[in-house]
């Protein structure tokens, strides 16, 4: 298995619209290869009343070690010091016997819980040398833009950066040229950018050749107050929820099916929608011209949970608008 070869060149790219690509060819990868490490992130804390991200993390973590070492993300959270918090995760690591020399410790200042969306894209030539690609990020902490920075700086690897906003969870690439986009995300993300600048900056930046939009998400993924008065807390349609690339040619889309359909308006739109995406991947080849395998994942009954308002951070109550009664309820994305 190759390692991380280090680079010393730092390559900037501020402006978007910029037609030159990295001179070292510089290509996005596909999460199906062969990779060192996966990342994961260290939250003491959970979410809307859910079990602190740790627990989630370990049981993860205790599946991928036997196979793929893991960098696992963490910042100062809890009054904890560096030195006690590192020392607190190496205790549960022991304590689920998991092996403490395959997962590796990234200090960031701040934590974060989904380090897919503003963490490190990693891109690699065919030399085998890595960059980092680094798009702006949308969130109230600033700090979250200098994460995927301070992984580039660590690790001593170029960057290429935008001023377009990407997110992680928000595409899909196979690694070959082909990228698949949610036109309810990008457009939302990028009001000031039409598709075809955004599609440009998505080639420079990530060297990927052929681009597919599919139209929406989940329903239960939008945010805010739906129809039926339940809050959807979702990302408004990243990909990773409802369509991914198992190989180079082969996706996995979402299929709500017929019973499910008609149990009420959300699953009704959300098969809809899931079979316009169809019908635009049946019609569109990969980067050689190649029709896609497509294989149909049934999706999961919906799930809801109820939580006092009054009970939720100042943080948390940013994810509701127009509530006029204590207990909300809201999807389980």
């Amino acid at each position: 298995m190759r390692k991380i070869k280090l680079l010393h060149i730092i390559c900037l790219c501020l402006t978007i619209g910029c037609t030159t690509k990295s001179k070292e060819g510089f290509k996005v990868t596909s999460e199906f290869e062969e990779q060192e490490y996966i990342w994961l992130t260290w939250v003491e804390s959970g979410f809307l009343g859910g079990a602190p991200f740790y627990h989630t993390a370990l049981n993860a973590m205790k599946e991928i070690t036997p196979y793929c070492k893991v960098r696992l993300f963490y910042g100062l959270q809890l009054n904890y010091s560096k030195q006690q918090l590192e020392n607190r995760i190496y205790e549960k690591l022991l304590d689920v016997n998991i092996d403490t020399s395959r997962v590796k410790l990234f200090f960031n200042e701040q934590y974060f819980g989904a380090i897919q969306d503003p963490g490190p894209i990693f891109l690699r030539n065919e030399k085998g040398q890595f960059a980092l690609a680094d798009f702006k990020f949308n969130h109230p902490d600033e700090r979250t833009e200098q994460i995927d920075r301070n992984v580039a700086s660590r690790l001593n690897l170029p960057i290429i950066s935008s001023n377009m906003i990407s997110e992680g969870g928000a595409w899909q690439t196979n690694g070959k040229g082909t990228i698949l986009l949610v036109e309810s995300v990008e457009l939302d993300r990028n009001k000031s950018m039409t598709k075809e600048a955004i599609e440009a900056e998505y080639k420079r930046v990530l060297g990927v050749k052929k681009i597919i939009w599919l139209k929406s998400g989940l329903k239960e993924e939008e945010w805010g107050k739906l129809q039926n008065g339940i809050y959807g807390i979702g990302t408004g349609g990243h990909i990773d929820e409802f369509c991914r690339f198992a190989d180079e040619n082969t996706v996995l889309l979402a299929e709500v099916s017929n019973i499910d359909m008609n149990k009420s308006e959300i699953e009704m739109e959300s098969y809809r929608r899931m079979e316009e995406n169809l019908k635009i991947l049946e019609n569109e080849t990969d980067q050689d011209g190649k029709s896609f395998n497509i294989i149909r994942v049934p999706t999961a009954e919906l799930m809801t949970k109820r939580i006092a308002y009054s009970e939720l951070s100042e943080t948390e109550k940013l994810w509701f608008e127009d509530v006029k009664v204590d207990t909300i309820e809201f999807y389980l994305a």
